[in-house]
């Protein structure tokens, strides 16, 4: 809990009686502010109030002698000599004490006769609460005077007593007697939302300003911390931070803070080989020194044998005490610890001051990483070089061009990004080397930092930089130039890029291998995205092997490309595929960012398949993981918000969904992840009463599909649009929406948006009072696609619309709720699930029992009997009828032997018995 909890806690054991309240927490979470808070309040109450602090090596009862002298208004009682044996310990209240008593020979006499004053000077029948802070360095005798305060108090008197919880803390529970409590709180760092409004409240601003905002992590929500990054308005924290950590560790011994220096040079933690070896001790006293610092909470151990900080404060703190020549033979030594790991080799040969060498290991470890394939590694240490090297322009720029090129493959790209924005403002560039590191810059800015007009329109300077100075270059920027997933433009704009693209290939301009390969995958992205027939046999390349670590990493960025196009078009047996083959690149090649995307991929593939065992958990996950990659957090937030709605977690899902609604300004959601967020978010609200806001989120999901133009997107929204379109009387819109979704699909293979064009129709003929049978026939066609695709969710809800038909309109009873019910259950759907049971529930219950059908199929084996003779497999039979495959077995098994037919494809007219 933080201070303010802790201090209405605490209020409210004082009130209700006399009680001892021991208070832990580390350096820094507000146990003094808490202390300090307490006085304030209980001396505007008219208590007494009795305040001390601990401090390391203070003398016997020093923390009580302190607070017996911080109020005025204790008065000794008269007439108690034994009071007489503070005398020679409080000179201050000589006038009220008695006579000083006289010493006596033994000294543990002696101590429990001030026992016995202090119990007596504190023992007022005014109500008193003595306040204690730092514990944890309280003296033997005030440990042993509280123990015995403990055992024999006054009723008046409460005790409040905060210490750091590690190492010998203080023991007082088991000592309290009856009717006297002994609680205790525990106080925590602040979380991110926390440490936020006390920012916001010490500075006077909200929202935070960048600079503050950047550096509030930096204080680990510790309060004092933050209070002094607010103060200082320097962007960081100040060095009296550092300091008072420092001061802590320096009571600790001599071998525990050479342990300490050693793993400060360790950010990522430390074997205890490791510390050994840096620290120069022997294996026993290293053992003594790191079991110390585990039990008095500086380090923790990570994993087995690792050891890192408890907080990075600490370490920080150690290594800016640490004096300059010891600390760069420290490093140097660290630079020869881990051979095998060139990112920590070449810091410390940095830090060590061996500049030359940093310089030539950094460049040597780049060229072998890239050459290798491990993008990573090479990224780490090339943004080291650009950050911290005093290079030459050239260098500068030729770094630049290396890095932007690796960072594709890196997980954080805001250096890289900010680095290469700098040199193409300041440095002069020839048009090819400029127009290179646009187009780096814009494949950054669109696949991972979210910001698509900016980087659109970098690509769009790029290609015209290149036309004439690398014509290859140029149609690669092109074909990326093609892709409408980050482009946000209308897909006659992305295939205006195509077809100059188709129109620059040639033999007057061949592109090396790897530029070939690049835009063949984006010119296959492009026909895929859009549900192009041709792109199917193109896309059999991406499978392919090869040896070239480069062509296979382009490769790996078809496969997860394929596998977000098919999943969104339907097609999810040729996503899986292409998802299993990505990650076999995966593993070969280890790209970071491609390899983390699949794992997007494949949450989003599940959630329009409907597999969603565990799903909202992995989501939720992957937004924490990725919050700093804007586009790829962007189809986690759309998982988990669209899961969040069905498990009933109404604030959450509109929390997620709201981050990537197409009504969001400069939104890094693509496309299709704005509009379904938004679509969905629309059919929430109108359930919840809120026509406005439904018709807003509407409104932006259907103006992203028009904007674009690509109507394969749409397989989440055309039946959410047509329901909220009638129902909010704009029904006059619908067959205009229907006509151009029918229009944009011509031609293209996207059975879920069919699929959603069937239903959407079947609802606007249920709603728009067609004919009986064409609206069932309606229904049917989209019970058949949605059942071919393999979208249960889609296939229930179908289930929920025909019998709302059936028993509505024609006053008919089915089996539609019933089998929905089993589909929702089954996917975990608990909303759609409880609101289809309470719809069911309201029917008139049916006769009980089963009939008998003799002969005769019945209405169940009827349905599974056509279904099969119009070429349905099992499988798909068991979707379609939320069914167990053994289920539809023994069903046409029965037609089978009740019918005669010696095949399932014999079950044209499964209405008639077997002759005879």
């Amino acid at each position: 809990m933080d201070s303010g909890r802790a201090e209405e806690a605490i209020a409210g054991l004082v009130a209700r009686a006399s009680a001892v309240v021991l208070v832990e927490g580390e350096l820094g979470v507000g146990k003094t502010h808490l202390q300090e808070r307490l006085r304030a309040r209980y001396t505007a109450e008219s208590r007494l109030v009795l305040s001390g602090r601990c401090a390391p090596f203070s003398g016997d009862l020093e923390p009580l002698l302190e607070a017996a002298l911080s109020d005025p208004r204790l008065v000794p009682r008269q007439g108690d000599a034994v009071l007489g044996a503070l005398a020679p310990r409080l000179p201050e209240l000589a006038d009220r004490l008695p006579a000083a008593l006289p010493p006596l020979a033994d000294p543990r006499a002696d101590l429990a006769r001030c026992f016995r004053a202090l119990r007596a000077l504190f023992s007022s029948k005014v109500p008193t609460i003595l306040l204690l802070d730092d514990l944890q360095w309280s003296d033997s005798a005030t440990r042993a005077f509280l123990r015995s305060l403990c055992a024999r108090r006054s009723s008046a008197l409460s005790v409040v007593l905060t210490y750091r919880p590690h190492g010998d803390s203080p023991r007082l529970t088991h000592l309290a007697g009856p009717g006297f409590p002994v609680e205790t709180l525990s106080l925590g760092p602040l979380d991110e939302s926390r440490a936020t409004e006390l920012a916001e409240t010490l500075s006077g601003r909200s929202p935070l300003s960048p600079s503050l905002s950047r550096s509030l992590p930096s204080a680990e929500g510790l309060p004092y911390a933050i209070s002094a990054l607010v103060s200082e308005k320097i962007g960081r924290l100040p060095r009296a931070v550092s300091d008072v950590h420092a001061e802590r560790l320096r009571l600790c011994g001599k071998d525990v803070r050479a342990m300490l220096r050693a793993a400060a040079l360790c950010a990522d933690g430390a074997t205890e080989e490791e510390l050994r070896t840096l620290s120069g001790l022997g294996r026993s006293a290293i053992s003594v020194a790191l079991t110390e610092a585990i039990e008095t909470g500086i380090l923790r151990e990570t994993r087995p044998n690792r050891y890192g900080w408890h907080r990075e404060l600490d370490r920080q703190a150690v290594h800016e005490s640490t004096s300059p020549v010891l600390r760069r033979g420290l490093h140097r030594a660290a630079a020869s610890l881990r051979p095998h790991d060139p990112v920590f080799t070449a810091h410390h040969l940095r830090r060590a001051g061996d500049t030359g060498q940093w310089l030539e290991y950094s460049r040597r470890h780049a060229d072998l990483a890239l050459n290798e394939g491990d993008w990573s590694t090479a990224v780490r240490l090339l943004r080291a070089l650009l950050r911290h090297a005093d290079l030459a322009d050239p260098d500068r720029v030729h770094l630049a061009t290396t890095l932007s090129r690796a960072a594709f493959d890196g997980l954080d790209c805001d250096q890289i990004v900010s680095t290469v924005r700098e040199i193409l403002s300041e440095v002069p560039l020839p048009p090819a080397t400029r127009g290179e590191l646009r187009n780096n810059l814009g494949i950054l800015l669109l696949s991972q930092t979210g910001e698509h007009e900016d980087g659109y329109r970098e690509l769009e300077k790029a290609a015209d930089e290149l036309k004439d100075s690398d014509p290859p270059l140029a149609l690669k920027v092109m074909s990326s130039l093609a892709i409408p997933y980050t482009g946000h433009r209308h897909i006659d704009t992305h295939l205006g890029w195509l077809e100059r693209l188709d129109g620059g290939l040639g033999q007057t301009c061949l592109p090396d291998p790897l530029t070939a390969a690049t835009i063949q995958v984006n010119r296959l992205t492009t026909l895929m995205t859009i549900g192009a027939p041709e792109a199917w046999e193109a896309a059999e390349v991406v499978t392919g092997d090869t040896d070239d670590p480069h062509l296979a990493r382009q490769r790996m960025r078809g496969c997860l490309n394929l596998t977000d196009c098919t999943s969104w078009l339907g097609h999810y047996a040729a996503a899986k595929r292409y998802l299993a083959r990505g990650r076999t690149w995966s593993h070969q090649l280890g790209a970071d960012y491609l390899s983390e995307q699949l794992r997007v991929a494949a949450a989003l593939l599940n959630w329009l398949r409907g597999d969603w065992r565990d799903l909202r958990i992995t989501a939720e996950a992957l937004v924490d993981r990725y919050d700093s990659l804007p586009l790829v957090a962007s189809e986690c937030r759309l998982v988990a918000g669209a899961l969040a709605l069905e498990h009933g977690d109404h604030q959450a899902a509109v929390a997620l969904l709201s981050e990537v609604s197409a009504t969001r300004p400069r939104s890094a959601a693509a496309p299709p992840v704005g509009a379904t967020a938004a679509a969905l978010l629309a059919r929430h609200h109108y359930h919840r009463g809120a026509k406005t806001a439904a018709l807003r989120e509407l409104d932006a999901a259907l103006r992203v599909i028009h904007d674009t133009g690509i109507w394969v997107w749409a397989s989440e929204i055309a039946p959410i649009a047509v329901e909220l379109l009638h129902n909010a009387g704009h029904r006059d819109q619908i067959p205009e929406l229907l006509s151009a979704m029918e229009t944009g699909l011509e031609g293209k293979d996207a059975p879920a948006a069919m699929a959603s064009l069937a239903l959407g129709k079947a609802i606007d003929l249920d709603l728009g009072h067609g004919t009986p049978d064409d609206v069932l026939d309606r229904y049917d066609t989209a019970l058949d696609s949605f059942t071919d695709v393999g979208r249960p969710y889609w296939i229930a809800t179908t289930h929920v619309w025909r019998d709302r038909y059936l028993h509505t309109e024609l006053r008919q009873d089915t089996d539609d709720l019933s089998i929905a019910v089993g589909i929702f259950g089954s996917l975990g759907a608990t909303v759609s699930e409880r609101r289809t049971q309470e719809t069911l529930d309201t029917r008139k219950p049916r006769r009980r029992g089963r009939p008998s059908y003799g002969s005769t199929l019945s209405p169940r084996e009827t349905e599974v009997a056509q279904l099969a003779c119009a070429g349905r497999t099992n499988a798909q039979i068991a979707t379609r009828l939320g069914l167990s495959i053994r289920t539809v077995e023994q069903h046409i098994a029965h037609a089978m032997r009740k019918t005669g037919a010696t095949s399932r494809y014999e079950l044209a007219d499964p209405g008639e018995p077997a002759a005879g």
